[in-house]
């Protein structure tokens, strides 16, 4: 199974809830899924991630929550499509010219820079704040009146149903994520406005305020702005001669003799209106909407990670599946042990090849994990595998073997034929049987049981065949 992104989303949070509130599956299915992964043990998203979409057929009951979801962002987009032509027409409403009195660049420069500076400052003290410092700075964003007043619409409900599902932390990213690409929007639909109005009409600019500026005064303040760009855009910035010659004063409602002589030269303001909107309201608001979504991403994996049930779900996915079961003891007969047994009491941690009779390839996975072997080979032989199957194996095996045998089950006389096809096997240097108890006595065999299959294996008389007793 491949996850080729690791990246967390709200409906694979959603997802993975949904699913850990039908099924968290058992210690042994977890850890046998796990070791056919081994290679995502070291990346618990992608493990998680994996472990959900194979067992998403499990639920039972369709997720509400991603309906609701899709709904809210179909809303978003409309909010979005909404702020962009809100910025266009507040544009046009800023650069509205009658041809009686010039545009002034003051009006703009409020809604290009000052107020999305001011936006931003806001946004960034609270997101260092939370609780009821941060509601009460969220009184100040249009976003959170907008979504109150969505709140009383007939989905209401459903609504405040999604939102439990999430932390504090998290929708406060997700509020704060959601108000600076909307007002990214925005403003760049009033960029968009002023390259439109620049084109199609012959605008004069002006600046004019009841403050007593000298025009040497605000040209150092319009210089300090536009010092960003300065050194690479000289000609967006403003000269003296033209803030000069654009200072309007309202007194009387007519325009100097100067401005209108100088008409024409009153439309190079643009540049300069263009830059600030693009560096203030554009560059500076997308840094942190990256910034915001980082976090939001950051505060989303964080959560997902500490769903309920997942860290025990890790922990099984990482941890050897031993059963806790203690069975009773048993007394038996004393076994006479012979000296010519062909017995080892040690079990290496590395084999050439592993053959088990009668196990299954997930069985041998979960008994190579608690005994701590392995190999790069390993077969199953017996059961539903036809003798044929089981001397392609045979032939196949390579140096040392390790031979998987139920302790339980006495060895058969198929057994023994596909042991005879081993010992033919030139390549074999050495077969390790190895019988194993059941899972409930974590593979520990019974003494009889062992003895068993000594004595059978000893009438084999074959140097190259051992019984593994520890």
């Amino acid at each position: 199974m491949q996850i080729k992104n690791s990246k967390i989303s709200i409906k694979s949070y959603l997802n993975l809830l949904e699913l850990l509130n039908e099924y968290r599956g058992t210690h042994e299915e977890n850890r046998l899924f796990a070791l056919k992964h081994e290679a995502l043990l070291q990346n618990p998203k992608k493990m998680l991630l994996a472990w959900m979409q194979k067992n998403e057929f499990r639920k039972t009951q369709t997720l509400e929550s991603l309906s609701i979801l899709q709904k809210l962002s179909i809303l978003g987009n409309f909010i979005g499509l909404f702020s962009l032509i809100f910025g266009f027409i507040a544009g046009f409403g800023l650069l509205s010219y009658s041809g009686h009195a010039p545009v002034n660049v003051i009006y703009y420069l409020l809604f290009a820079m000052f107020i999305p500076l001011l936006s931003m400052l806001v946004s960034m003290v609270s997101l260092l704040s939370s609780g009821t410092v941060f509601n009460a700075l969220s009184l100040f964003f249009p976003l959170h009146w907008i979504e109150t007043v969505l709140n009383f619409f007939s989905f209401r409900d459903k609504v405040d149903v999604v939102n439990t599902l999430f932390s504090d932390e998290l929708k406060k990213w997700m509020f704060m994520s959601r108000l600076q690409l909307f007002s990214l929007l925005f403003s760049v639909g009033l960029l968009f406005a002023l390259l439109v109005i620049v084109i199609s009409k012959d605008i004069a600019f002006s600046w004019s305020t009841t403050l007593n500026v000298s025009n040497m005064g605000f040209f150092k303040l319009l210089a300090c702005i536009g010092f960003p760009w300065g050194h690479t855009l000289p000609s967006a910035i403003p000269s003296v001669e033209l803030i000069e010659m654009s200072h309007y004063y309202r007194l009387g409602e007519n325009l100097n003799t100067q401005m209108i002589q100088n008409a024409d030269k009153l439309g190079a303001w643009w540049k300069y209106l263009a830059m600030v909107t693009l560096f203030y309201a554009i560059f500076l608001r997308f840094l942190l909407w990256l910034a915001t979504r980082y976090g939001y991403q950051e505060q989303l994996e964080k959560d997902f990670l500490e769903l309920d049930g997942v860290q025990k779900l890790l922990r099984e996915f990482n941890t050897p599946f031993v059963s806790t079961e203690s069975p009773k003891e048993e007394k038996h007969l004393e076994i006479v042990k012979e000296s010519d047994e062909q017995v080892s009491h040690a079990v290496a941690k590395v084999y050439e090849t592993i053959i088990g009779w009668n196990f299954s390839n997930d069985e041998i996975l979960l008994v190579n994990d608690a005994k701590g072997i392995s190999s790069s080979n390993i077969s199953t032989v017996g059961g539903n595998n036809s003798f044929a199957e089981d001397q392609k194996v045979a032939k196949e095996a390579r140096a040392e073997v390790i031979l998987y045998v139920k302790s339980w089950e006495p060895p058969t006389m198929d057994f023994i034929d596909f042991l005879e096809e081993l010992l033919a096997n030139d390549n074999v240097e050495e077969i390790q049987v190895y019988p194993l108890g059941t899972v409930g006595r974590n593979y520990e065999s019974d003494e009889r049981e062992v003895a068993i299959w000594k004595r059978k294996i000893q009438g084999l008389k074959s140097k190259k065949v051992w019984v593994i007793d520890v």
